[in-house]
């Protein structure tokens, strides 16, 4: 489940096709806004050549964020600056999941129904498949996440159950 939730569109490689089925978001009619500006030639699908410049703008990203994080300049990312890096992609993660959240709140009741939480990409992804189980794994994710079954799950809910996704994988099985 925890994978589903914070499941983003892959970039793998492969034909047109391929990537289409991978880019797909909420109907699969458009790219959501964080990858719509690499598609330059606006055909609704990330090619060859925009992914590749949409990676390379990825790794200048991630080298100015190493520069952010060496605050003392000593070309390392000392323990402190680690904790501090850490802290602040987290802080980015939960930024990026409310923004997800907002986008699939089409009516902005501040709260998904089925049919707007079906097309988090995660979930519009597993329904987009041809697996008939994957309808009711949806729905049964959507009823964990509806703690308080009023048929709505509200950023509070998705974000608790997001976090206990998150504390679940930073803690080793119990022996």
């Amino acid at each position: 489940m925890c994978g589903l939730l914070l499941a983003l569109p892959a970039f793998g490689e492969g034909g047109k096709e391929q990537l289409q089925h991978q880019k797909q978001f909420g109907d699969g009619t458009c790219l959501p806004q964080y990858l719509a500006h690499y598609d330059v030639d606006g055909d609704g699908v990330i090619n060859e050549e925009e992914r590749q410049v949409m990676e390379q703008a990825r790794d200048q990203i991630r080298k100015q964020l190493r520069t952010d994080w060496d605050e003392n300049g000593d070309g390392q990312i000392g323990d402190q600056e680690r904790d501090k890096a850490r802290t602040r992609l987290r802080e980015m993660i939960e930024e990026t999941r409310i923004v997800r959240f907002e986008e699939a709140d089409v009516d902005d009741s501040g709260a998904l129904d089925y049919g707007e939480f079906a097309t988090l990409p995660g979930m519009a992804n597993k329904l987009n498949d041809d697996d008939p189980d994957n309808d009711d794994m949806v729905q049964t994710i959507f009823d964990r996440l509806d703690t308080d079954d009023d048929g709505l799950v509200t950023l509070d809910e998705f974000l608790a159950a997001v976090k206990q996704c998150d504390r679940d994988r930073d803690c080793p099985p119990a022996q």
